[in-house]
């Protein structure tokens, strides 16, 4: 997965079978209690044990609204509510894999004339998931299983969580950087408090909340890195 660096948006249940047994003098036609078994997984294609649906997760309250907005303006192309979800003072900030390495592009605000087309492309990679389920911890990805439809995550969806381990990720040193400076990155990367995951495409999406109680969500920093390197 490549992002194009010129401009930022490159943005069950188990199978059961049922066991029957019939006591001494019992019509055989009679109709019997079914007692559900859980019968094994069958392997996946690659030889390894399917993992069992896990159960549900809270749904987020904090970035719901500010993702939501997020997907909307996507689907409609609509640059003026994107800018919307950029902070002014912060910037916005995309991460891409470049032909050479890492490079982190600063955006102001997205112009209607270049945006519609890349908007395009990341709509049809970024799938609506049914609810942004609240996680204290993301799922963890094994890249022997990334691949081939399969997003190698532990379990698959939306998923918003704290932000703590990207605040500590430095990827300054070794990136190119486009429209801003090391300082300013770090500056707003010191402000993210909440993480999006899209297990699906393998993107973050990291998110600042401004000053005051009930301070509005804003889109920071979007990692459109593939999560797994081939």
């Amino acid at each position: 997965m490549r992002a194009q660096i010129w401009l930022p948006w490159v943005l069950a249940a188990l199978p059961w079978t049922g066991c029957e047994t019939h006591r001494a003098g019992e019509e055989t036609d009679a109709p019997s209690r079914a007692v559900p078994v859980a019968t094994p997984l069958p392997p996946d294609t690659s030889g390894r044990a399917r993992r069992p649906l896990p159960s549900a997760l809270p749904v987020d309250t904090e970035v719901a609204d500010a993702w939501a907005r997020l997907q909307t303006a996507l689907r409609r192309h609509d640059a003026t509510q994107l800018n919307a979800l950029i902070d002014p003072a912060l910037g916005l900030w995309v991460v891409a894999d470049g032909d050479t390495g890492v490079v982190i592009t600063r955006v102001a605000a997205l112009r209607k004339a270049i945006a519609r087309e890349p908007l395009m492309r990341l709509e049809q990679q970024l799938q609506a998931c049914a609810a942004l389920q609240a996680v204290a911890q993301f799922p963890e990805i094994d890249c022997g299983e990334y691949g081939h439809g399969r997003s190698g995550f532990t379990r698959d969806g939306c998923f918003a969580g704290p932000a703590a381990d990207f605040q500590a990720l430095d990827m300054w040193s070794r990136a190119r950087l486009v429209g801003g400076t090391a300082a300013q990155g770090r500056a707003a990367q010191a402000r993210v408090g909440r993480t999006v995951l899209h297990t699906r495409s393998g993107w973050r999406f990291h998110f600042a909340q401004a000053a005051g109680a009930g301070g509005r969500w804003y889109l920071v920093f979007v990692d459109l890195r593939a999560p797994c390197i081939s």
